[in-house]
């Protein structure tokens, strides 16, 4: 009997322990629709996770708008422009030339204008987040 008990036991335990590791998993990818959409999406993404992801493609006249269904945390995303990135010699520096750089958690939603071309998209947790961020390309008003 005291055998039994001490499999149960085990069996109990190591279901615990699965049941808690699955729960802890973290996400925080890119999925771009087309050249004028992308959804970010966390799922208790940890600070200083990121990804770069290209490219959303701006007309002239064409604005970035960002909205932002974040449970949690906040994310800091830059839009660094990819002109150029068919000539290795030439690949912008994703650590510093962002033509423009947004911050947003919660409910938060951005339009702004954009010049015309090709932006690659970096994504950086600044806090440990969950939830999703919707990014369009749209005409201007």
């Amino acid at each position: 009997m005291k055998k039994l008990l001490s499999v149960f036991a085990v069996i109990v335990l190591a279901f615990s322990m699965l049941t808690m590791v699955s729960c802890g998993k973290s996400e925080f990818s890119g999925e771009s629709v087309d050249d004028k959409s992308m959804t970010i999406t966390a799922s208790k993404a940890d600070m200083g996770d990121y990804f770069v992801t290209g490219s959303l493609v701006f007309e002239e006249g064409e604005q970035l708008n960002i909205k932002a269904d974040l449970e949690s945390g906040e994310l800091t995303i830059e839009f660094i422009s990819a002109e150029g990135m068919d000539n290795p010699d030439e690949l912008p520096d994703v650590e510093g030339d962002a033509q423009y750089t947004a911050h947003v958690s919660s409910d938060d939603e951005q339009t702004v204008s954009m010049p015309a071309g090709s932006y690659m998209v970096k994504a950086t947790v600044a806090e440990k987040a969950t939830g999703t961020v919707a990014i369009n390309v749209v005409g201007a008003n």
